[in-house]
């Protein structure tokens, strides 16, 4: 019932970050939404890819927008992409007792360069070099990353590579469907592109 539903892609590209994720939520067998958000801006140059329980992805991204936002107060400087990947892995194992039910990826370009990390429930971090992917058709998204990234790619090769993963996650796996959601991370930080951006980029 609660399994991680549908599949968010993270990528590294020369100077920035691409994330990737479909829209569709699940419960067992019924399609429960077909424009679920899985992609969520931290801040200016830090981003998420959940994959999971809807109401455990909003709680978490409400803590990571309050902890960023408190850290900016303080400090007068925003968190870096490591330093808020830090503060996730031990949120995420302080409530491995009750975890909660999301996969994340979080990537960004704040402070230290471009950084990707993917998450486990209970607080598993890693920092990838090249690219990520969770959720219920990560093993079909996770071939196509394998089988067509290069090093150095660029950003709109990246970005498309990204997206690619998730159509074809889309076409194997049922949990997995409905639009695809894009973002890019680099110096002029998240940005969101439009369906119909996402559209011309797949053509």
């Amino acid at each position: 019932m609660y399994g991680f539903q549908g599949t968010v892609v993270g990528l590294r590209y020369k100077d920035g970050v691409a994330l990737a994720g479909d829209t569709r939520a699940t419960s067992a067998y019924l399609v429960m939404s077909k424009r679920a958000k899985k992609l969520f801006k931290i801040q200016r140059a830090i981003g998420v890819a959940i994959s999971g329980s809807p109401g455990d992805t909003r709680s978490l991204v409400d803590i990571l927008e309050t902890e960023a936002n408190l850290y900016r107060l303080k400090r007068k400087e925003e968190i870096t992409t490591k330093s808020l990947a830090s503060f996730t892995a031990n949120l995420l194992h302080s409530q491995k007792m009750f975890p909660y039910i999301t996969s994340v990826i979080l990537a960004g370009t704040s402070g230290d360069g471009s950084r990707l990390y993917s998450l486990d429930p209970v607080g598993g971090r890693l920092e990838e070099e090249k690219f990520a992917s969770a959720g219920t058709g990560a093993s079909v998204s996770y071939g196509v990353l394998e089988q067509n990234y290069q090093k150095d790619v660029g950003e709109e090769d990246g970005v498309k590579l990204a997206a690619q993963a998730i159509q074809q996650a889309i076409e194997r796996d049922a949990a997995t469907g409905d639009s695809i959601i894009v973002a890019k991370i680099d110096e002029e930080g998240y940005q969101e592109l439009s369906e119909e951006e996402v559209k011309e980029l797949l053509k």
